[in-house]
């Protein structure tokens, strides 16, 4: 054969072996670049704004101009700067001018593959309310050093304005015997005023943890903080008059809104609040009437008979007072905590602490007492009466942290309601806290969760968790959600949920774990998706292989892992999933503006929830799996078009 020929003959050969090649290979490689997973995520929510928007792909691409555009709801874009590369070309990252301010965004994207063909999609993302953990329900235990902070200024202003209009009447009488003494100042105006700062402290941080001020007029915890605002300021404006007679009647509204905001009142409503409210009074004229008793020792001390009257008349008073707050603080002792949770609860390591203050208190008046006794020992009054003034400061600092305590529950809580028509299953993962949420028509319940430490067949610890969350309506209204206890990790609140997406945000948090703000996109109305689930994993069934990129994480707070490719046999691969059979216990299909099929399933016996979607041939394109301790992102690629 001629050399030309033959030359001729090897290049056909060279030629069909590269087509064979091609063909063989075309099946993932595909015509055109696949966007693989997006931060943020596709229809997800994000807590915070974004820093960057990142876009990772299949193969290395050119960004086009402009690669990334980002408008919000009404059209407007937001700045962007230069798109990057990264990653070989596969990873492109923009980063926004500015915040993104909270709502819903599109992202359009344009790039050129190494086909040099265009290609450019969009997909959407909502960035979530700043919330703070002031306003949560738990399952054990937890202190807000704020508000106790804060309820000390209170408890302490209270103390000198009720305590030491009581102790006048004392000091008044000496002076009447005696005109010559020096005149005590009343402590009323000046503890009205303390107890007003403490007061407006605790409704500012009440109106940024609801996000509005009108919570102060609207909900129960802003009308007491409003009603004890109003009994401070009476009492100081009478006793600066000359009126402090008629200044105890406002002090005593203050301390029967602390009763009706007190822990005992939610056990047991009506006399759990008066129970609170004697043992506050008692408490604020014991400490309150001392600290006047000191002032007018001090000022007095070169009358001796002067100072033996006021602390005889201080010491009647103190033997009532004291026996008063052991007797209330017993029986709410009692109605609170049981005695087994004593030491191993916040609360109940709050009130040892609160009733060993009291007892050395107890043991320092008694000493000072004994001394009146004996001429010799007088002296040594003062330094007794600032010891024990020092202990009952002291004890008003561990009563605010304990009414800033959430008292343990060992009670069963009452379960959520049922569900009224369907439910929209959801997870994610809050940290290393997995977040499983069911709404349904008025209602949300949320199940938080943390993984198993130690031996997976013994009894699994009683766990600490703290809730707290608003919604954000898509007509622009948002609200805090009223949650309470249903359980174990168990929450549950009133849901008013709008036509459109509704930005769910919540603060979740963990004794020992990590917690973390998370924001999930919950649109409504849903609609039964058992059918098109059926269909999807027969669709996806009828392939013969995929690829499929995935990335799992443990714990959000950390950088997401490099996604791994995987190609699988498509019947293997759905082998191992919940939903292989085409069923789920929970099963929705969400709106979608575009058109899109998304599918929400839930597995509540399994603490699992998965989010589907499908592609234009009906098959599974993309899924997000979460358990109690895993976040899975999965982007599937199909041999025949690329995925496209």
């Amino acid at each position: 054969m001629p050399t030309a020929a033959r030359l001729l003959l090897r290049g056909l050969v060279l030629v069909l072996a590269s087509l064979a090649l091609t063909v063989a290979g075309a099946g993932v490689a595909g015509a055109h670049p696949t966007l693989l997973f997006t931060d943020p995520g596709p229809d997800t929510a994000v807590s915070a704004p974004p820093q960057s928007i990142t876009l990772m792909f299949n193969e290395p691409v050119t960004p086009g101009a402009p690669a990334i555009v980002v408008t919000d709801s009404d059209g407007r874009t937001a700045a962007m700067g230069v798109a990057e590369t990264a990653r070989d070309g596969r990873v492109l990252t923009a980063r926004p001018a500015e915040a993104l301010a909270p709502g819903t965004y599109t992202v359009r994207w344009q790039v050129t593959g190494a086909d040099g063909d265009l290609v450019e999609q969009d997909f959407r993302f909502a960035v979530g309310l700043t919330l703070t953990g002031a306003a949560s329900a738990g399952d054990g235990g937890s202190t807000s050093w704020r508000d106790a902070a804060l309820r000390w200024l209170l408890f302490l202003g209270l103390a000198l304005a009720f305590g030491g209009l009581i102790a006048d009447r004392v000091t008044a009488a000496a002076r009447r015997e005696n005109p010559a003494l020096p005149v005590v100042r009343s402590p009323v105006p000046v503890g009205a005023l303390l107890g007003l700062a403490g007061v407006l402290g605790l409704g500012a941080a009440l109106a940024a943890s609801a996000g509005t001020v009108s919570v102060l007029w609207q909900e129960r915890a802003g009308l007491v903080v409003l009603t004890e605002a109003a009994g401070l300021v009476l009492a100081a404006a009478l006793a600066s008059t000359g009126r402090r007679g008629w200044a105890a009647v406002p002090l005593v509204l203050v301390i029967a809104a602390e009763g009706v905001r007190s822990h005992a009142n939610l056990a047991s409503p009506g006399w759990g609040g008066a129970l609170t409210a004697i043992h506050l009074a008692a408490a604020a004229i014991w400490v309150g009437a001392l600290l006047h008793t000191a002032r007018a020792v001090l000022a007095w001390w070169s009358e001796r008979a002067a100072v033996r009257w006021v602390l005889a008349g201080y010491t009647r008073l103190a033997v009532w007072t004291f026996l008063m707050v052991v007797a209330t603080g017993t029986v709410s002792a009692v109605l609170l905590i049981p005695v087994s949770d004593l030491l191993s609860t916040p609360y109940g390591q709050v009130l040892v602490v609160k009733l060993a203050l009291v007892a050395a208190a107890a043991a320092a008046a008694l000493t000072a007492r004994s001394s009146l006794r004996r001429p010799e020992r007088l002296p040594t009054v003062r330094n007794r009466i600032r010891a024990e003034s020092v202990l009952l400061i002291a004890v008003l600092a561990a009563s605010a942290a304990l009414v800033s305590t959430t008292p343990a529950d060992n009670s069963p809580q009452p379960g959520p309601p049922p569900p009224v028509g369907p439910v929209l299953p959801l997870g994610t993962l809050a940290g290393q806290v997995g977040v499983s949420v069911a709404a349904s028509d008025g209602q949300l319940v949320v199940r938080l969760s943390t993984p198993r430490r130690g031996d997976y067949y013994a009894p699994e610890p009683g766990q600490d968790f703290t809730l707290s969350g608003r919604i954000a309506a898509a007509d622009g209204g948002d609200s805090t959600l009223a949650l309470r206890g249903c359980g174990p990790g168990c929450f549950v609140a009133p849901a008013a949920w709008q036509g459109g997406d509704n930005l769910l945000t919540l603060v979740a948090a963990a004794a020992g774990w990590q917690g973390g703000t998370v924001s999930l996109l919950v649109p409504w109305p849903t609609t039964p998706g058992g059918a098109d689930l059926a269909r999807a994993v027969a669709a996806t069934r009828a392939e013969t292989d995929l690829t499929v990129y995935e990335s799992v994480t443990s714990d959000t707070t950390t950088a997401a892992p490099e996604p791994q490719r995987l190609d699988l046999p498509a019947d293997f691969f759905l082998a191992q999933e919940p939903y292989a059979d085409g069923t789920a216990p929970l099963a929705v299909r969400l709106p979608h503006q575009d058109g899109t099929v998304r599918l929400a399933l839930g597995y509540p016996a399994a603490g699992m929830n998965v989010l589907l979607t499908l592609d234009a041939a009906g098959r599974i394109s993309e899924e997000t799996l979460t358990d109690t301790k895993h976040l899975v992102t999965r982007r599937f690629l199909y041999p025949e078009s690329g995925g496209q």
